[in-house]
C-alpha cells in the first residue's frame, strides 16, 4: 500500500533559526541561480524516472501567465523553488525543489506554505500535484500538509512511477 510506504511521518528535526531567515517570494524562472536549481532537479528526475514519465515544466512554461513561481532565498542565495499553475478548476503544484545542501530544514514547507496562500488568494478549491514514487520525502511533506492520493488528472497518463495527490483548500 502506498500509504504504508510514506506515512504517517513526523518531522523530527527541529527547525533552526536558519529557517527564520529564509525568504520566499515571487521569482524569475530565467534567473541564473534558478536555472541551475532547475537543471539539478531535471538531472535527478532523469536519473530516477523514464523520460516519458517526466512532467516537469520547462522554463517557458514556468513563465506563463497562469503560473506563479516562487523562490526561497537564504543569505541572498536561491536555495529552493516551487510554482502553482492556476487551472480553471484547481491549482497544480509544479517544480518544487530544494538545494540538496538545504534539505531537512523546513525550506520546502515554507515554499509550500506560500503556494497554499496563493491558492487561497486565487480562491481555488483544490490543489493537485504529480510526483514520483521514488521521491519519498516529497510524498511525506505532502501527506503532512493534508494531501491524499487521487487518480491522475488533467493531461497526465497513468504510469508506474507517478503518484497523484490533492487536497481541498
Amino acid at each position: 500500500c502506498i500509504r504504508d510506504r510514506y506515512g504517517p511521518s513526523v518531522h523530527s528535526k527541529s527547525i533552526t533559526s536558519m529557517i527564520e531567515n529564509v525568504i520566499v517570494s515571487l521569482g524569475d524562472p530565467k534567473h541564473h541561480e534558478v536555472i541551475l536549481l532547475l537543471k539539478e532537479s531535471q538531472n535527478l528526475l532523469i536519473k530516477l524516472f523514464p523520460l516519458e514519465d517526466n512532467y516537469a515544466f520547462s522554463i517557458d512554461e514556468l513563465c506563463a501567465e497562469n503560473v506563479k513561481f516562487f523562490v526561497a532565498s537564504f543569505n541572498k542565495k536561491i536555495i529552493g523553488c516551487g510554482a502553482i499553475s492556476i487551472k480553471p478548476d484547481y491549482g497544480e503544484i509544479k517544480s518544487m525543489f530544494v538545494d540538496k545542501s538545504m534539505r531537512g530544514n523546513g525550506v520546502a514547507q515554507k515554499i509550500l506554505d506560500q503556494i497554499n496562500l496563493e491558492a487561497k488568494k486565487e480562491k481555488l478549491k483544490v490543489l493537485r500535484l504529480e510526483t514520483g514514487l521514488k521521491l519519498e520525502a516529497a510524498v511525506r511533506i505532502y501527506i503532512r500538509n493534508g494531501f491524499s492520493f487521487c487518480n491522475c488528472f488533467g493531461e497526465y497518463v497513468e504510469n508506474k512511477t507517478s503518484i497523484f495527490m490533492e487536497k481541498s483548500i
